[in-house]
């Protein structure tokens, strides 16, 4: 088996000018599909000197095919994504899907194509011993149904991309790990009465969030019963409840499955910064999930494939996906940001307030904390209570 990292990178994504057009046409930037945020997170990167390692392997990303995508989509959607991606913008009024999460531009097939080829390629590569470890940026679209779009997400990725594995490998179990801001719904739906695969998910839960699903009663189906896990956080979340829950919750949950390959969608957007969600973790907790989560995989079969998920403060996400890479490599970061992504940054409008590659520690306010901490110790209660009994686990 390989010893490398494949990396897929997303060059050929960003030659096209689709989301630019997008960007004419609408008041406010799409918060996930514009320039700004694809340039910056996969610059750091870049610039940082990572993908020069000799521990890295370097792929492009490739379209999916009709083929790889009808696992799980269903054709006539498929149809439809490429009739607006072929027709561009000025026939989208005429069909029910554009929104503004999910708005209709030039070649929108094409850009919702290459994350669900990258991530296939990531888990097969992994799955058949071509490389060690995996990690896509752009990737982890679990909003994604079947037959619609939701969430900035068009085509789901995380589900083909394991249909695709399971299909080679029917006997193998697979752990799916979302810990992205938002609940993976669409993914979830997919396995829920497949106990080969599992999936656990830690998202923020409240009135009004979206997509408002992920709570603890949702444990799968039938023979999938117990292997839906679900963690819902409230706002406020801070690094030392968030870990509370990881650690009593999810490492013995993983222990006990015993999965053959982890897959990790792993959201930069549970970070403090995000403008789009309310947890407070930090670059630490993120240093610190990638150590745990590569652990718990290196105790088992040591295949683990990670997608970036979301994260709509760009200069953010992109610290947090390039941490996550170096520990996955083994790599060194530069001690300092590089000079010139600080002035992409700046071109672009976004301040770098930190020149290094950790965050200040910040706790919540004095007046939410029991209220938090209420919150956090009665989903671990509930959620040991409905999912513990599966695995043979004491409370």
């Amino acid at each position: 088996m390989s010893h490398l990292t494949a990396v897929f990178s997303p060059e050929e994504l960003l030659k096209m000018d689709g989301i630019d057009e997008l960007d004419t046409m609408r008041m406010q930037p799409n918060p996930f599909w514009n320039r700004p945020r694809l340039d910056i997170t996969w610059g750091l990167p870049v610039m940082s000197g990572l993908l020069q390692s000799d521990r890295i392997s370097l792929h492009q990303m490739r379209l999916a095919t009709r083929e790889e995508l009808g696992l799980y989509h269903d054709p006539s959607y498929i149809e439809t994504l490429e009739l607006f991606g072929n027709m561009g913008s000025a026939f989208s009024s005429r069909f029910g899907l554009d929104t503004d999460e999910c708005p209709v531009f030039h070649q929108v097939d094409k850009y919702a194509s290459y994350p669900v080829g990258a991530t296939i390629d990531a888990v097969m590569g992994v799955a058949d011993g071509k490389f060690e470890d995996a990690m896509s940026i752009i990737g982890g679209f679990h909003h994604a149904y079947s037959s619609n779009a939701g969430g900035f997400c068009y085509l789901n990725d995380t589900v083909v991309a394991i249909k695709k594995f399971k299909e080679k490998y029917p006997n193998k179990k697979v752990l799916y790990l979302d810990t992205d801001v938002h609940h993976g719904d669409a993914t979830q739906e997919a396995f829920y009465h497949d106990p080969s695969v599992l999936t656990i998910s830690t998202h923020e839960l409240s009135m009004g969030f979206f997509p408002g699903t992920g709570q603890p009663e949702e444990v799968g189906i039938g023979e999938g019963k117990g292997y839906s896990v679900n963690i819902p956080l409230p706002p406020l979340t801070d690094d030392f409840e968030y870990w509370k829950a990881f650690e009593e919750i999810i490492v013995p949950i993983w222990l006990a499955y015993k999965p053959d390959l982890v897959f990790w969608n792993a959201g930069a957007d549970a970070h403090m910064d995000d403008p789009l969600a309310d947890l407070l973790l930090n670059l630490d907790t993120y240093h610190r999930l990638s150590k745990t989560v590569r652990q718990l995989a290196h105790l088992g079969n040591k295949k683990l494939v990670i997608v970036g998920g979301g994260g709509y403060h760009p200069v953010t996400a992109a610290r947090v996906w390039t941490v996550l890479l170096a520990d996955l490599a083994d790599i060194a970061l530069p001690p300092l940001i590089p000079a010139k992504w600080i002035e992409m940054c700046h071109k672009y409008g976004f301040e770098v307030k930190r020149g290094g590659w950790t965050d200040r520690p910040q706790r919540m306010y004095a007046e939410h904390e029991s209220k938090v901490k209420r919150a956090v110790d009665e989903t671990i209660e509930k959620v040991k209570e409905l999912i513990f009994p599966t695995f043979g686990l004491e409370k």
